[in-house]
């Protein structure tokens, strides 16, 4: 019911790019995304091919098409979330894309770690819904 609010808002091509390993939180993220007036979603099932992606985007000039904001789960295979962020943060042409974590990992520690890192919202993956949610989250960091 709290993605519901976000119905029928005007059609947005923001390019967002999210790294989540879990098919079904894919497709849950995504239809909440797209619900929201969101239609240009590129999925990496991993830090890895999202960072390969976004390296792809630098070397081309085409960041702003693909990727103007980043959505990451923390434990994934190849490349964690944490990891991405901070090659992200390291690298010109990448650092000042917003980066929300979305992982079912948040708490204190790992809120303190993300925040030192450089992400701009931390939503635990329960929260889709829920108090500050991902979409708003999303709102708050274009």
């Amino acid at each position: 019911s709290q993605v519901a609010r976000f119905e029928g808002r005007e059609r947005n091509e923001i390019p967002i790019l999210i790294a989540e390993d879990s098919m079904m939180l894919c497709r849950l993220v995504q239809d909440a995304v797209n619900k929201a007036g969101y239609t240009n979603i590129t999925i990496k099932n991993n830090g890895k091919e999202a960072w390969d992606y976004l390296e792809e985007l630098r070397r081309t000039n085409g960041v702003e098409y693909g990727a103007k904001c980043l959505i990451t789960d923390i434990e994934m295979p190849k490349m964690d979330g944490h990891h991405l962020i901070k090659l992200v943060r390291e690298t010109e042409g990448l650092k000042h894309i917003p980066i929300i974590i979305f992982s079912s990992l948040i708490n204190d520690e790992m809120r303190r770690k993300g925040a030192l890192l450089g992400a701009n919202a931390q939503i635990s993956k329960p929260e889709i819904g829920t108090r500050v949610t991902l979409l708003d989250a999303i709102l708050g960091v274009k």
